[in-house]
């Protein structure tokens, strides 16, 4: 691969008014990639209602995402995937860093709770499916993680769950715990893993990966 520049413009949009919550995000990134020249974007639009009534002060967001694929990977004039730059990990699209945002629509739903004044408790649903179905699923660090490149496979990356709990110890010490899991599509069990060596020789497997994850933080 040759050398790239890559250019990339924004704008985002956000406010809230009487409980009312929103977000709009749109990117453009142009440049050339090699001998490709560069053309791809990315959205991303919530909607969100603050219960500020209710017991434990609930927050509910209603998100989508969107990052462009490339329908011919490699191939052509125009290279057509987003590229995240410098991606935050977890939070976006899930806190198993398997979907990263390129060649990605992602139909979310958050819902943040505060049952008690020191926890904050957070739960996450992701629809996980490819913008274009011969481009590459990418992880959160932005690589390629598996690839069909006869679009075979389809689109259906799967669905993810996760569960985050934060409690607020003390003024400096937090302890977090929580729970993810994707529940693997048919692109998962259809497509091939990504090597170092290229794409590997068998399609799959059909896994749909979990954790659990205890953590604690001190804060000088």
């Amino acid at each position: 691969m040759g050398a790239s520049h890559i250019y990339t413009l924004g704008a985002r949009y956000a406010g809230d008014y009487n409980h009312l919550l929103w977000e709009l995000e749109g990117i453009y990134q142009f440049g050339d990639w090699s001998n490709q020249d560069i053309a791809a974007g990315a959205v991303a639009v919530g909607l969100g209602y603050h219960f500020a009534t209710l017991p434990m002060n609930p927050q509910l967001w209603v998100r989508y995402d969107y990052a462009s694929g490339d329908s011919n990977p490699g191939q052509g004039d125009t290279r057509g995937t987003f590229n995240q730059l410098f991606p935050f990990g977890h939070y976006y699209l899930g806190w198993l860093d398997r979907v990263g945002r390129q060649n990605i629509h992602d139909f979310n739903i958050q819902l943040a709770a505060y049952p008690m004044p020191w926890l904050t408790a957070i739960f996450q649903y992701h629809h996980f499916w490819l913008a274009n179905k011969k481009d590459a699923l990418y992880n959160a660090a932005g690589q390629p993680s598996r690839r069909d490149p006869t679009g075979q496979a389809g689109k259906d990356v799967g669905d993810e769950i996760d569960f985050r709990f934060n409690v607020h110890a003390s003024r400096h010490q937090d302890i977090f715990f929580g729970y993810s899991k994707l529940f693997a599509g048919d692109y998962i069990a259809r497509s091939f893993p990504v090597t170092p060596r290229g794409l590997g020789a068998q399609r799959g497997p059909d896994v749909s990966p979990d954790f659990f994850y205890l953590q604690y933080g001190f804060r000088f």
